[in-house]
């Protein structure tokens, strides 16, 4: 049986390459591929610029003719081409951990709600809830972001290298924030592709299920088959 190989389609910033990041050693456990979208910088991705919608398909075309048996992204934000990315080819495609939001808030009890923590919280909008197939209308989704902390301008940077403690210290303090003004959030979901290397931090602070793009990954590997027909 072939083996399982992940798609992802990477912003033209570069990667963090550091262990527990997207693109480090050791985070998955099966065969990634790895694609760089051109023209799909972090500040026109997360500022919602429709015009690399392309870039994204024409990417995810040769990533499965490449092979690849389900696509991500390393950003959130990139939900925005969701629908044209899963229209464009025939494996599963899941570019933001938005997608677990509904699923997620079905597994708390009543009167629990779902967090969320991401990269820039004045930047995360009302259509990256509808695309992700929910909006603010039929549940209390509280949202809070690292922006104007010190990972959040390094992020931003063409080549990144976000010192690791800094930015799960960054992470904690914006998972405190929230907690405090929302005590009624009983799991967050991180959009931040970046921030799973603070998950295992904010989980035994928090004492709450939490949610990340590696989570998704993961379940999307499971349930994609061994090979792609093309």
């Amino acid at each position: 049986m072939a083996e399982k190989t992940l798609g992802i389609l990477e912003l033209e910033n570069e990667p963090i390459t550091r262990p527990g990041f997207l693109a480090g050693p050791g985070t998955f456990q099966f065969r990634v591929k790895r694609i760089k979208v051109v023209g799909a910088t972090t500040q026109r991705v997360t500022s919602g610029d429709r015009s690399v919608t392309s870039n994204y398909v024409e990417c995810a075309r040769k990533l499965e003719n490449q092979g690849v048996t389900a696509i991500i992204a390393n950003c959130g934000f990139a939900h925005l081409y969701q629908a044209e990315v899963a229209a464009a080819v025939s494996v599963p495609v899941a570019l933001s951990s938005l997608l677990l939001v509904p699923f997620v808030a079905k597994t708390l009890p009543r009167g629990g709600n779902v967090g969320i923590v991401t990269y820039d919280a004045n930047k995360l909008r009302e259509d990256h809830f509808v695309a992700a197939g929910w909006s603010s209308a039929e549940r209390h989704v509280p949202v809070v972001g690292i922006e104007g902390s010190k990972s959040w301008h390094r992020l931003s940077q063409t080549a990144p290298d976000a010192e690791p403690a800094e930015l799960v210290e960054d992470v904690l303090i914006a998972a405190r924030r929230l907690l405090k003004s929302e005590p009624e959030v009983a799991a967050l979901v991180f959009e931040c592709t970046a921030f799973p290397i603070a998950a295992e931090a904010v989980r035994r602070e928090t004492g709450l299920p939490v949610v990340d793009c590696t989570v998704l990954a993961k379940m999307l590997i499971e349930v994609s088959p061994s090979h792609n027909n093309r």
